[in-house]
């Protein structure tokens, strides 16, 4: 199934070198309603995943570099949980792939209308990741602690793996860091996180990695209320 139509198309990167392999992918992509685009190499397709969000990523296992490729996407950034579909020939092993992050394995010749099934079983992962790095523009305090001292900071947007914020301290990436965060209705969320990037301008993202339940649900509660328009952020 495609996105609702009040959502951005689906956009998928297919990696590969096969012309038939691309036709055959690209056909499939577009008959679902999304976007493909393309590299016919893993160094220029890893330039392009750490500075585009995607919803999917198909690699032709033929590739040079096509396993490092997977590894280095689920290590990296915006798109580590985006879904990746290794396209492999009939003779080789898929386990090394699949602990290395493919989450869905085509085996060659492909064939479009089994690419189109395989997509749309795939929806649903697609759509809760989205939902999970969907940004809301929102200015509300946070109190972040590191190193024993507090430094107050106000959110510039929110998703459900982070926020980007405005400090006058920033820290450096990689840095760990505790937040109380402060949302509309008086209501609170806290947590441990991570500082991914930061720059001279005072901003910095805050990857979410340890959260409680009840301050998922506190947060994932607003969010949904924004999204049907009952929160103005």
């Amino acid at each position: 199934m495609p996105p609702p139509t009040n959502q951005p198309a689906w956009e998928f990167l297919i990696v590969c070198k096969d012309a038939q392999v691309h036709r055959t992918l690209a056909a499939a992509v577009h008959a679902v309603g999304g976007i493909a685009h393309y590299f016919s190499d893993s160094a220029s397709a890893l330039t392009y995943v750490t500075r585009r969000k995607l919803d999917g990523i198909f690699i032709d296992t033929r590739t040079e570099g096509a396993l490092g490729l997977v590894g280095n996407v689920r290590r990296g950034g915006s798109n580590r949980f985006a879904v990746i579909f290794a396209c492999v020939s009939e003779d080789q092993e898929v386990s090394r792939l699949l602990n290395a992050g493919v989450n869905f394995v085509l085996h060659k010749p492909l064939d479009s209308r089994e690419i189109e099934t395989v997509l749309r079983g795939a929806s649903q992962m697609i759509e809760n990741e989205r939902r999970r790095y969907m940004r809301h523009p929102l200015a509300v305090p946070v109190v972040l602690k590191a190193a024993d001292k507090e430094y107050n900071a106000v959110t510039v947007n929110i998703s459900r793996g982070g926020m980007a914020v405005r400090c006058s301290e920033t820290f450096t990436p990689g840095s760990s860091v505790h937040y109380i965060l402060k949302l509309p209705r008086n209501e609170q969320v806290l947590g441990r996180a991570e500082i991914p990037w930061s720059n001279t301008q005072g901003l910095m993202g805050i990857r979410f990695y340890l959260m409680g339940e009840q301050a998922k649900k506190t947060l994932w509660t607003w969010m949904e209320r924004v999204q049907r328009g009952e929160e103005g952020g």
